[in-house]
């Protein structure tokens, strides 16, 4: 009773928070805003951005699962508040209250669009839940200190910001202000921030990390420039979004490293695995982490094939609602009951235990990821992959004589156990070809 009421609670709350969210975005029409297929000057850029994930933002399977649940649970709660950020045309316009998108414009069905973000001007209200100050004047903003094109441009210092990104990258419940997702402010509080590394200098240039300069043209007509952004946008989605750059992205994120003792002859054997978040600047996982799925496991098994240890943690974090219970879903919320992530540059350590065998043991630790459950994928009739984001593999010997053994039969097989598998290959083809060189010399004595 006491968890039915606190949902009503919410639910009410809800209600009530919407106006407040959705007038953070000004009324304008869509005819405002110009269609991708009109910047074809930009056809690289554009190219970048067709599969990313602000292009498929609104038509995200995942998304629009989420979003029927949600409006059906809080009867209809949530789609100003989800949709502002996911199509932020089609709200301004009116054209998209809810899950029905029969009236959204074609460059509202665009989710996060050119023209959207190129008229940006700023942040309006407290940052987060789509606080984007927009004019709608037509004049195109990027970073170009120079820009030189056909149509109204200008140079906006603010699109070289977090600010920028963290308008929709910071979401926090319309009911009790929670945060939901916090990947601009895991970023502004962590060291990537206080080294002056911002979101665009990881998201927006090729490979994961900082690459700068990144010379090239900003449009096929334009100037040669040392620098320019872009627009792939890239993150940890493999299964919807760009998945060569995604799963790139992911790979480099964390490193792991595993410590076991190379020789023991008995007892429990000790196993440290430890993850170093080295290449994000925000947590592992980050966005909606109660969705995401990043899990290590650690297998130990006998050279007889026995399973002396198979263990796994997930991290990630758990909601709860106003009456404490546990995995509840967004619209439900009031705050966290766990929080396991990695922060940037930060490290976590998992230790275990397993019973030495009378042979070589081999220990494995792999760090995978998802952007979601099977289940969620299943229900959302999508494919979502399980990447491998890193993994090591280690050999515990039950002596040194088998250590010693395994080294040289190693070596042996690489063709480095001292010589005596190269140097005969290498007599016998210099034999072989003074026979050749004598038979020549024969055979020209006898001609002539």
């Amino acid at each position: 009773m006491k968890r039915r009421s606190a949902l009503v609670i919410a639910i009410v709350l809800l209600a009530l928070a919407i106006p407040a969210v959705a007038s953070a975005l000004p009324s304008m029409p869509s005819s405002k805003f110009g269609p991708s297929a009109g910047c074809g000057c930009h056809a690289a850029l554009l190219s970048q951005w067709t599969p990313s994930m602000h292009a498929q933002a609104l038509v995200d399977p995942l998304f629009v699962l989420k979003l029927e649940e949600g409006e059906a649970a809080t009867n209809g709660g949530l789609g100003l508040y989800c949709n502002a950020c996911h199509s932020p045309i089609a709200v301004m316009a009116g054209e998209l209250t809810s899950v029905d998108q029969s009236a959204v414009s074609a460059v509202g069905l665009e989710g996060v669009t050119c023209d959207f973000c190129h008229q940006v001007t700023g942040t309006d209200g407290p940052l987060g839940n789509t606080s984007t100050a927009i004019t709608g004047d037509g004049i195109k903003r990027a970073q170009l200190q120079d820009p030189q094109a056909p149509h109204a441009a200008e140079y906006s210092q603010f699109h070289e910001t977090a600010e920028f990104c963290g308008n929709c990258h910071d979401v926090d419940h319309p009911g009790n202000g929670m945060h939901l997702e916090a990947t601009y402010t895991e970023w502004k509080n962590g060291p990537y921030s206080a080294e002056g590394i911002v979101c665009q200098d990881c998201h927006m240039t090729p490979g994961p990390g900082v690459t700068k300069p990144n010379p090239g043209k900003s449009a096929a007509m334009g100037p040669d420039r040392e620098h320019i952004y872009t627009m792939t946008f890239a993150g940890g989605n493999v299964g919807l979004g760009d998945s060569a750059l995604a799963e790139e992205r992911l790979k480099a994120a964390a490193e792991l490293e595993l410590d076991v003792p190379e020789v023991q002859e008995s007892g429990d054997v000790a196993v440290k695995a430890t993850i170093t978040n080295v290449g994000a600047g925000h947590y592992l996982p980050t966005g909606l982490t109660e969705v995401r799925q990043m899990w290590l496991e650690v297998k130990a098994t006998g050279e007889d094939g026995t399973e002396l240890l198979n263990e796994r943690r997930d991290f990630g974090s758990v909601l709860k609602d106003a009456a404490g219970k546990s995995p509840v879903e967004l619209w439900e919320a009031v705050d966290f009951e766990s929080d396991d992530r990695i922060p940037p540059k930060e490290s976590t350590s998992n230790e275990y235990t397993f019973p030495m065998s009378s042979g070589e043991v081999t220990v494995e630790a792999t760090l995978y990821y998802r952007s979601c459950s099977e289940e969620m994928a299943e229900k959302a009739g999508v494919e979502i992959p399980t990447t491998t984001m890193a993994s090591v593999t280690k050999t515990v010997y039950a002596s040194s004589e088998a250590m010693a053994a395994s080294e040289e039969a190693a070596r042996e097989d690489t063709g480095e156990g001292g010589g005596s598998t190269a140097l005969p290959i290498v007599l016998g083809v210099l034999g072989v070809a003074a026979l050749a060189v004598i038979g020549l010399a024969v055979f020209k004595r006898r001609k002539s």
